[in-house]
């Protein structure tokens, strides 16, 4: 081995060692030659790692690790279009806040822009994307180098959690050989402690004060915990309902419902059946990003907003004025509820909102609670009920409609269910991925998709097979874009619509399941995806349940039949 490649595998160890000392603990590995020094320095250290080969499939399979341990998880590629298949899953990670350390193997600078095969522009592949973006240095085997590897790993880590959390680039630009030789980790520079500490983002008692002024003679309101993690902010959040007399609205994945009584679950119902009738809110103290929701957030759009930023990132999509309170959503309630402690209480405002509550729940339980013909929220409604032998379990939920429906008739999951989502751009790409990165380190997961997302992603199929991943899949195949039906676009003639948007395409996906060693269940009726669910959900490994539903024209119908006036 030449001088070159043992200078680079002590550049690279020094930098392995350290991300190590940092606490990162998986990396996810694509392979391909140019990044050979990268994969070999990760493959011989302590990390959990995982080698797959679609680069699309891999980042979203990290993504998902990362999400669920809330810690950076490294992903690597070799050079070219290798690492723009990543795009896809930085940009959900950058606007969902996952922490992700993304490393890209790259040609020295003398071959760039030079017609070298497999090589593009990296430097700052992933533009505004990224939190922060570093080419780095090629070896040439300076101490000043060793360091330079122990401070930057320090600082990717660090970077990639601090509030908000999301992605970082580091692209590592290599030259032949590229095989290398790792030193004896004695040698190594000590990482030490932490050169970089992360801000701490402390309450600012004059905005709190600000506040509590502003909403001293509000009586009329609603609390909306929106998605994300929310469980140690909810003995004040209660604290904080109790005292102003407001209902809690519950997201979905803020995976509160079912965990109070004064927490409510059926506004997207309700408001889908009633607003018109119905008296808004004067102010709404919504924690987080906002509800998925859209009657939700429409209903909303005209009152007073005061937003708890526990993340330090601006997300306001209806544009309101709002006053924002950064700082953990637990100090800032209950600093909040500390200085509203004498407010005046409506009690019939928050009696209004629990019988709506009340009246939407039986309205469901009468019309769903023994239906056997197929419709899609069935599933959701039933859902606590049928996955009981799991309890508990991460639920990984698709976009488009499977969330939504999951908001509107998924009631009580308490702690049997924890829902989870990529709604940071909301796309549908790459979720089976996302969710069996989950199950790489939860051990267990749900995944409800619609076909469309399924058949986007069925490379992802691969991480479960080859690392014998528990994942039990329900596909919604409605064979089409089924959220378009409830969307204006519906309204065109045909062929267009269907051409367009409805995107019928006509397939069963047995034969995936059998390429991929899962097993799998063909049905139709509710009785029928029950019986599945019952029989599958107990078993390890993969399994997939295929649910060919009513048409999507029928969808529209059932939805408007479960939000209607009561018969």
């Amino acid at each position: 081995m030449s001088t070159q490649s043992s200078e680079v595998g002590r550049y690279l160890a020094q930098f392995v060692i350290s991300l190590e000392h940092s606490g990162v603990t998986h990396a996810v590995i694509c392979p391909g030659s140019r990044s050979t020094p990268l994969s070999l320095a990760l493959y011989a250290s302590h990390l959990k790692t995982y080698v797959l080969m679609d680069e699309r499939s891999a980042a979203f399979f990290a993504l998902g690790i990362a999400k669920n341990l809330r810690r950076p998880t490294l992903l690597v590629s070799t050079s070219g279009t290798a690492a723009a298949n990543f795009m896809p899953a930085v940009v959900e990670a950058f606007w969902s806040h996952v922490p992700l350390i993304v490393l890209t193997a790259d040609r020295p600078p003398e071959l760039r822009d030079s017609g070298a095969a497999q090589t593009i522009d990296q430097i700052r592949l992933y533009g505004s994307h990224v939190k922060w973006f570093q080419d780095m240095p090629l070896a040439d085997g300076t101490e000043i180098l060793d360091r330079f590897a122990n401070i930057t790993a320090q600082r990717a880590a660090i970077t990639a959690q601090q509030n908000p959390a999301g992605p970082v680039h580091l692209n590592f630009p290599f030259r032949e050989p590229l095989l290398t030789v790792f030193p004896d980790p004695s040698t190594l520079l000590d990482p030490g402690p932490a050169r970089i500490i992360p801000a701490q983002e402390q309450p600012d008692p004059q905005g709190i004060l600000l506040v509590a002024q502003w909403l001293r003679h509000i009586s009329q309101g609603f609390i909306v915990a929106g998605p994300g993690h929310m469980a140690q902010a909810l003995p004040a959040m209660l604290r904080l309902s109790r005292q102003l007399g407001w209902p809690i609205w519950a997201d979905p994945l803020s995976n509160l419902r079912g965990l109070d009584p004064a927490i409510l679950g059926t506004h997207d119902a309700i408001l889908r059946a009633h607003a018109a009738s119905l008296p808004t809110p004067q102010a709404v103290i919504r924690i987080g990003a906002p509800p998925t929701s859209k009657a939700l957030n429409q209903f909303i759009a005209q009152s007073l907003l005061v937003v708890i930023d526990a993340e330090n990132s601006y997300r306001e999509p209806m544009l309101q004025e709002a006053q924002i309170l950064q700082g953990s959503a637990d100090q800032v309630l209950d600093e909040l509820a500390t200085a509203l402690s004498n407010q005046t209480v409506d009690p019939a405002w928050h009696h209004l909102w629990q019988e709506q509550d009340r009246g939407m729940r039986a309205q469901l339980a009468q019309r769903l609670a023994s239906v056997n013909t197929p419709n899609e929220p069935s599933l959701y409604y039933h859902l606590v009920n049928w996955l009981a032998p799991l309890e508990p379990v991460d639920v990984f939920v698709s976009n488009s409609m499977p969330i939504r429906d999951v908001d509107a008739f998924t009631l009580n999951p308490g702690r049997q269910l924890r829902f989870w989502a990529n709604r940071g751009a909301n796309g549908i790409d790459g979720v089976t991925s996302t969710a069996l990165g989950m199950s790489a380190v939860q051990g267990q997961v749900v995944l409800i998709t619609g076909d469309l997302a399924f058949y986007h992603d069925m490379n992802g199929l691969l991480a479960a097979k080859k690392y014998g991943l528990n994942a039990l899949i329900i596909v919604v195949n409605n064979d089409g874009g089924g959220i378009f039906s409830f969307l204006p676009q519906s309204q065109l003639a045909e062929p267009t619509f269907e051409a367009l948007f409805g995107t019928p395409h006509g397939l069963t996906f047995e034969h995936a399941a059998a390429l991929y060693h899962a097993a799998y269940r063909h049905t139709q009726t509710v009785e029928e995806l029950k019986a599945a669910i019952q029989d599958l959900a107990p078993l390890p490994g993969l399994r997939i349940i295929e649910w060919h539903t009513a048409s999507r024209q029928d969808n529209v119908s059932w939805h408007a039949f479960l939000w209607g006036d009561p018969v």
